[in-house]
């Protein structure tokens, strides 16, 4: 998927001085030289013609591993007026008004292009302070909806690509009809994933466009009739979703090893709640640890559920579908053991979820044995 950097940029520098041709170079953490932008296109009216300085105040280090230092390709979009919807800020009123708004507008700084080494790269950020230059020139408006175009063309290359490579020698989106081994359900598994992916990248990049609904059947190769066949199944999804969160809908898996880890993940975030060990902060371990455990939680969900209702269920999606928990279970144990080296004297009350943990663990792989031989 994209490359999103803004994070890790501590500043940058992007011109559009010559038509057609859009360079910059961009420091980032922990790198010890910029990476350098050489791209075809225009940035929008706002940009194009000018200068771009901009900093980012509270830049982290990133892993670049893979990351062209040379980055060559095209345009995307790229202007400094994006509109995002904001949650209103009260703070500064003395009251808060009867019929608060929704949300408010705010101009993000939105950086895109599409690199021939990297793919999509995106800068987007709402907390960097920037400056523009007066332009050398200016982009008409008929130019400019040429470009956006030519962008949203980019785009769609950029995901057709994507799509190739989840099966170059077989498109197929459906499960075969015939039983499938674990291997294959980890391939479509994988697909699966990758397509859901995909569609949330669309629906972020495009929920604001009048036509959305039709770039993003364009993009996915849907056909509009099954584009809102796609509205139906999120509209009643999230509706199943309200209901559960419902404190009134009697909803619980019953599988055993469900229940064992939605156990120790409540455990887990009352016990690091109450010494003050979660935060804001996406980055703080504690809050990865509660992330990991309940994304355990659900991939159990996904790999048990039916069973636990008695549904007849392939071995071999069972088996795949419990390899991605134990791979999220293992990468909670990770994180618990990275948070307990921080402090170990003041963390021994972990020692009884960390057996827990493993013997979950342990249950996990005899379940997925006890399939293998079916």
């Amino acid at each position: 998927m994209a490359w999103r950097i803004d994070k890790y940029v501590v500043r940058g520098l992007i011109q559009n001085i010559v038509p057609g041709r859009v360079v910059g170079t961009v420091w980032l953490k922990g790198l010890n030289q910029p990476i350098e932008l050489n791209l075809k296109g225009n940035c929008y009216r706002d940009l194009a013609g000018s200068r771009l300085e901009f900093r980012n105040p509270n830049a982290i280090e990133g892993d670049y591993t893979g990351f062209d230092i040379f980055q060559e390709g095209t345009v995307g979009d790229m202007t400094a007026s994006k509109k995002v919807k904001m949650p209103p800020d009260f703070e500064d009123l003395e009251e808060i008004p009867e019929n608060p708004p929704a949300f408010t507008l705010a101009n993000c700084l939105y950086l895109e292009w599409f690199s021939e080494s990297n793919g999509r790269v995106l800068i987007e950020s709402l907390d960097f302070t920037w400056k523009v230059s007066l332009p050398k020139w200016s982009l008409s408006e008929d130019a400019e909806r040429d470009q956006q175009e030519a962008n949203k063309q980019a785009m769609f290359n950029f995901m057709d690509e994507l799509s190739r490579a989840l099966d170059p020698a077989d498109r197929r989106e459906e499960p075969l009809d015939e039983d499938m081994d674990e291997f294959q359900w980890e391939a479509y598994l994988q697909k699966t994933d990758a397509r859901s992916d995909m569609l949330l990248e669309l629906f972020e990049k495009y929920e604001n466009a009048p036509d959305c609904e039709e770039i993003i059947a364009q993009a996915m190769g849907w056909e509009i009739d099954s584009m809102e066949v796609t509205e139906e199944f999120f509209e009643d999804w999230d509706e199943d979703e309200d209901e559960k969160a419902d404190p009134s809908f009697d909803y619980l898996p019953n599988h055993p090893l469900i229940l064992s880890m939605m156990e120790i993940t409540s455990k887990l975030y009352d016990e690091s709640e109450s010494r003050d060990l979660l935060s804001d902060d996406s980055s703080n371990p504690w809050n990865q640890l509660i992330w990991h455990g309940q994304m355990t939680v659900s991939k159990l969900i996904a790999a048990l559920e039916q069973v636990s209702e008695g549904v007849e269920t392939e071995p071999g999606f069972v088996v795949a579908a419990l390899k991605r928990a134990l791979h999220l279970l293992h990468l909670t144990i990770a994180t618990m053991e990275a948070c307990i080296s921080l402090k170990p004297d003041q963390h021994r009350w972990t020692s009884d979820i960390r057996k827990e943990l493993f013997t979950l663990r342990e249950s996990i792989i005899d379940l997925m044995h006890s399939y293998r031989q079916r």
